[in-house]
């Protein structure tokens, strides 16, 4: 059996011509890291075990010791935890998709945590049945590409609800980041997954995102 390739296209239903599409050995690329994961995570999950381990006492023989000791301790076990969390975060990510309930105010939330973008316009409280972890990815995926580069970026939407389905307008910046076009391909697959579309503008700085809901 043979996957179409999912890409990602204008309002017309044409190739995006802002972001052509990836060059195909970049996505083999990237499922072939995906196809290594779970034995990845294990690997690293045992030396973050021994990694802690090692913290703890190193921890426990300093006691006592100057500020500047503790400090580099605190910040160790602080670094630890993070790269744990993001370890179980891509874990998630290469389990087959269970879809839950969850609301699309909570989706968005996680999603513009994720890349640390500040969301300006209201979402509805509507309830879609999706992978969430995948999902969540993949708008984060969207949100990324949206606000271009930078820090402290914002990103103006417009959430609008038309019968059992919800549409979000996103405003994005004029440049599009580097490897928006990889970025936005993963995207497309994940959302065409959950019966979604994603798709671009063909005249304006618009990205689009529908979704089914529920409730």
């Amino acid at each position: 059996m043979t996957t179409r390739r999912v890409e990602h296209l204008d309002a017309t239903g044409a190739p995006c011509a802002r972001h052509p599409a990836a060059p195909i050995e970049g996505l083999l690329q990237l499922a072939l890291v995906g196809s290594r994961a779970p034995a990845f995570h294990h690997d690293c999950a045992s030396k973050l075990q021994g990694l802690v381990m090692a913290l703890d006492e190193l921890g426990e023989l300093t006691e006592g010791a100057g500020p500047d000791v503790l400090r580099a301790i605190e910040g160790a076990i602080s670094a630890t935890r993070d790269l744990n969390a993001l370890l179980n975060t891509n874990r998630a990510l290469t389990k087959p998709p269970t879809r839950t309930d969850i609301t699309l105010r909570e989706l968005m939330t996680r999603a513009a945590q994720r890349v640390g973008v500040a969301l300006q316009g209201a979402v509805p409280e509507a309830t879609l049945s999706v992978a969430v972890p995948t999902m969540t990815h993949a708008l984060a995926l969207v949100l990324d590409v949206a606000a271009g580069a930078g820090r402290g970026r914002t990103l103006a939407l417009v959430a609008t609800l038309a019968g059992r389905e919800v549409e979000l307008e996103l405003v994005t910046a004029p440049t599009p980041p580097s490897g928006a076009s990889e970025l936005l391909e993963i995207a497309t697959f994940v959302i065409a997954r959950d019966s979604g579309r994603l798709w671009c503008a063909t005249a304006g700085e618009r990205l689009y995102v529908r979704l089914p809901i529920t409730g």
